[in-house]
């Protein structure tokens, strides 16, 4: 058994005795342990160490979790609601939602602790299922739900985790920096494309530079990836959303834009075989079709204005992200091979050209879903 985890697992509370320690490898970020304890039952918690390299402020991270995490027991205990859950935090014994520990260098790591959340299953891609269609239906309304019981929650009182997360415009001028300090040559293997993205700058800035007056400052996850919804093993019901960490004031629209781009894309981030890579419009139709059925009463007239071009922003800024990191010389991202991130931009480009092309069909299904859902 791992004494190192064993000795900082004494400082929760846990209930019973410690029986086993298994790392979980599935997050990116985080490194987690599923801990299985028993007394009269068995009991799994999960326990993990916060990444600070990334979350520099881990103590903000928890005080936004714990804040959402309560604001949504308390709606889902005013609707009663047994089906869906959320996170729940584990204090330690001393009251705190984080344990500080020192390590042999000095250093300062920071350990949290939620339930463990058993019988569900999470997906990377739509393909995993055997009901591709049916799993975006959930998807999208898993992400709607957790908007909606948040909707009353005022996202002022939440701090910023990661600073301008999705401020488009500061993506785009992040590039441009790029390209003027020239610290590689390899923006001149793009001339055609990157006059193409600055042409879409002023359309793709709409979103942020709306932000806070014709369209709402809202509660979002900024992380709306298909893998961070836990579903029911036997129904296929998403159960709850994970990965709160990026938990901060936003617009709706992020996550819905995001959402789509990475789970409704035919292909994953890199492949290079054009023919491969666009937007499933039956499975972004029936995203879509969940997300709104729990949202389209909560939704501005801007909000609902801008819903199908928040697939072609998000996508665009996710393009730059790439560019910009390929022309830096592959500092944020981590690649796999040299090219790596020139292939990641060229598929994320490639599918914002796509979704160009689907734009008026999926606007055309949004009004007449809207439509349908208000009258009902």
């Amino acid at each position: 058994m791992n004494e190192k985890i064993k000795k900082i697992a004494e400082k929760f509370e846990f209930q019973g005795t410690l029986t086993n320690i298994e790392e979980n490898n599935q997050g990116n970020i985080n490194k987690s342990y599923i801990l299985t304890y028993k007394d009269k039952e068995e009991r799994k918690y999960l326990l993990q160490k916060i990444n600070s390299n990334v979350f520099t402020e881990p103590y903000l991270v928890m005080k936004n979790i714990e804040l959402v995490t309560n604001h949504i027991k308390k709606n889902l205990k005013k609707t009663h609601d047994n089906i869906h859950k959320t996170l729940n935090i584990i204090k330690t014994k001393s009251g705190e939602n984080l344990y500080t520990y020192t390590n042999h260098e000095g250093e300062k790591e920071y350990y949290r602790a939620f339930d463990y959340i058993d019988n569900c299953i999470s997906y990377d891609s739509f393909k995993d299922s055997k009901n591709s269609k049916e799993l975006a239906y959930q998807a999208g309304k898993s992400f709607g739900l957790f908007q909606k019981l948040l909707i009353d929650f005022p996202s002022n009182l939440l701090g910023e985790t990661i600073k301008d997360f999705h401020n488009t415009k500061k993506r785009f001028n992040d590039l441009l920096l790029s390209i003027e300090n020239k610290v590689t040559n390899r923006a001149y293997e793009f001339p055609k494309e990157i006059i193409d993205l600055i042409s879409k700058v002023k359309e793709c800035s709409v979103i942020v530079e709306s932000l806070g007056k014709t369209i709402p400052l809202r509660v979002t996850h900024n992380d709306t990836k298909l893998n961070n919804i836990l579903m029911d093993e036997e129904t296929g019901v998403g159960i709850a959303i994970i990965d709160l960490d990026t938990v901060m004031p936003g617009s709706s629209l992020f996550d819905l834009g995001d959402g789509i781009r990475s789970a409704c894309s035919n292909s994953f981030e890199d492949e290079t075989d054009k023919s491969k890579i666009f937007l499933d419009l039956d499975l972004t139709e029936a995203y879509l079709q969940g997300y709104l059925e729990e949202m389209a009463n909560f939704l501005t007239i801007d909000e609902i204005n801008y819903l199908g071009v928040s697939i072609k922003i998000l996508t665009y800024e996710l393009a730059l992200r790439f560019l910009t990191d390929y022309l830096n010389g592959d500092t944020y991202f981590k690649i796999k091979y040299e090219s790596h991130n020139r292939d990641r931009f060229l598929n994320q480009y490639i599918l914002l050209q796509d979704i160009e092309t689907k734009l008026e069909d999926i606007n055309e299904f949004i009004l007449k879903t809207i439509k349908k859902v208000q009258t009902n």
